[in-house]
């Protein structure tokens, strides 16, 4: 089994593991042919034209194996370094849509919008997640409980239909703006401290560290309702809560990648090295989660019949009071926000901070929106977030060249047409965003960091829909996404309205862990008169 399986999904088409022909045969075959109903409302038609499945255009790859050794630290474009160029080159080879062969998987690579949007629109009620082997393999063995992350079916519409309402909701969110804004007001004065030290010439070496601490902080006061304590100048002590938390998150994705380039899953028979820390790393986070959610329950719930009553300022409350959420799930989705929060978010504000320390001229643009929204001294609320376009707009740009999750999956319930190709059920199909960002059809000067091109108002705006989408669309859309935009959104406000960002030496580049994460992390603080 190929290492890209892992990382792009394990759903293999049932028609081709059973031997029998794919739906683009049979149509070819048989032009009378129709997909069989599947209840839910078809919005691509069967076009008597379309080419079948086989001729869709791709690297050849090596027998049995496909273009798997591609993707290995020996061939063209190594997982952990430069997976993203692979979807860049083939794209300029084959064109917007191609296949691979990835060990028995077919994985199909699209970047047009157009396919893209008739993808999402095509996905159906119950839209498969990706799977990793590794995690899946932790859940059979722990008997662990499903998150959002991993729930399929009736059930993940269940709770997910129920959980987003509070997640959702930007009332609901904005609410949280001054504890969040009170947080992003410690990583400032903890930036100050660092840049006062003798000698520092305003440098602050290992900032991830500082912003991993951001992130856990930020999202403990939404759903601990507390602060953790993790924005100080000393060191973290390495069995607390938060270091523990931290850690284990750090651990999990670094594992994730090596078990996920396995070519033969050695870890689901013998406990490898790399398993043993991943199994750890998990266990870590979760026990840490855990005990924290229980102290909370603990210290405010007094249940009544086994349900907290509801409230509109607790979101663990609120949410524990649900009647169509066990528990269980209630727990589960907590801790996979704590768990979540850090790398995702930490990582993305990162990027939003190089982006604008190599770009002077957008960094004072936003300046000057900060100055003019936000009254000195005053708190942050989500009134003044709103009003902040520019702010915006730069997230967004840095999305595009920097993004934090580069591309999408899904594996359909039914046969689809994409560029003139039959696509059978069950397929890989991957909607490689990071092409998109590259291609000066959708974006001009595609290479130019330009936060204007998102303002409506501006001659050159105009994106198309469908070209960005970093916090995915439809029923799976990321179910954080407005926690950690409002987030975000802070921390960038309160740090360039204290600091001019600045940086030296080489550019940041990204490297994959299973999300994008900075390979370098030294900013250079100075402070604003």
């Amino acid at each position: 089994m190929s290492l890209l399986q892992r990382v792009v999904g394990q759903r293999e088409s049932l028609f081709r593991v059973c031997g029998a022909r794919s739906l683009a045969a049979l149509r070819t075959t048989n032009p009378g042919y129709r997909p069989q109903s599947t209840g839910v409302a078809e919005s691509v038609a069967y076009e008597t034209d379309a080419r079948p499945f086989d001729e869709i255009p791709g690297p050849k790859g090596l027998p049995l194996i496909g273009t798997a050794w591609d993707y290995t630290p020996f061939g063209r474009f190594p997982l952990k370094t430069k997976f993203l160029e692979s979807f860049r080159e083939r794209t300029k080879t084959y064109g917007s849509i191609y296949r691979e062969k990835l060990g028995p998987m077919d994985l199909v690579v699209i970047s047009d919008p157009k396919d893209i949007e008739r993808v999402f629109r095509n996905e159906g009620r119950y839209p498969e997640p990706v799977q990793f082997n590794s995690i899946k393999t932790y859940v059979e063995l722990k008997d662990a409980p499903c998150t959002l992350a991993n729930q399929t079916g009736k059930d993940w519409y269940r709770v997910r239909s129920s959980i987003q309402k509070d997640m959702m909701r930007p009332k609901t969110v904005g609410a949280y703006a001054s504890l969040q804004d009170d947080v992003c007001r410690d990583l400032v004065d903890v930036i100050r401290a660092l840049t006062e030290k003798e000698d520092s010439g305003g440098q602050v070496h290992d900032f991830t560290n500082y912003v991993y601490r951001w992130a856990l902080e930020s999202i403990s006061v939404v759903v601990l309702d507390k602060r953790l304590g993790c924005l100080t100048l000393d060191d973290l002590e390495p069995g607390s809560d938060a270091q523990m938390m931290i850690d284990g998150v750090n651990d999990f994705f670094r594992s994730l990648v090596k078990l996920e380039q396995s070519a033969v899953g050695l870890y689901k028979y013998i406990r490898t090295p790399t398993w043993r820390k991943f199994e750890k790393a998990i266990d870590q986070f979760r026990l840490v989660a855990n005990k924290l959610l229980k102290e909370k329950l603990a210290d405010t719930c007094k249940p009544e019949d086994g349900k907290p009553a509801a409230s509109d300022t607790d979101f663990m409350l609120s949410l524990l009071s649900r009647k169509d959420v066990t528990f269980e799930e209630a727990m589960g989705m907590a801790v996979g926000l704590l768990a979540g929060a850090i790398d995702t978010t930490g990582n993305t504000l990162m990027f939003n901070l190089f982006s604008l320390a190599k770009n002077p001229e957008a960094q004072e643009k936003l300046y000057q929106e900060i100055m003019e929204v936000v009254p000195a001294g005053q708190p942050v609320d989500d009134k003044m977030l709103n009003k902040m376009h520019y702010l915006r707009a730069v997230v967004k740009e840095t999305h595009r060249l920097y993004p934090t999750v580069a591309n999408n999956t899904r594996s359909l319930d039914r046969d689809i047409v994409l560029s003139g190709y039959v696509v059978p059920a069950k397929t890989i199909i991957l909607m490689a965003y990071d092409v998109i960002s590259s291609l000066p059809e959708y974006y001009p000067e595609p290479e130019v960091f330009k936060p204007e091109r998102w303002l409506r108002d501006d001659e050159s705006s105009g994106v198309q829909p469908f070209t960005l989408l970093p916090f995915g669309y439809g029923p799976r859309m990321c179910i954080g996404r407005r926690f950690a935009e409002q987030e975000l959104h802070l921390g960038l406000i309160r740090i360039v309205q204290n600091y001019n960002v600045g940086w030296t030496g080489e550019d940041m580049k990204q490297e994959n862990r299973m999300i994008q994460a900075p390979d370098r992390e030294s900013f250079v603080f100075c402070e604003r008169a």
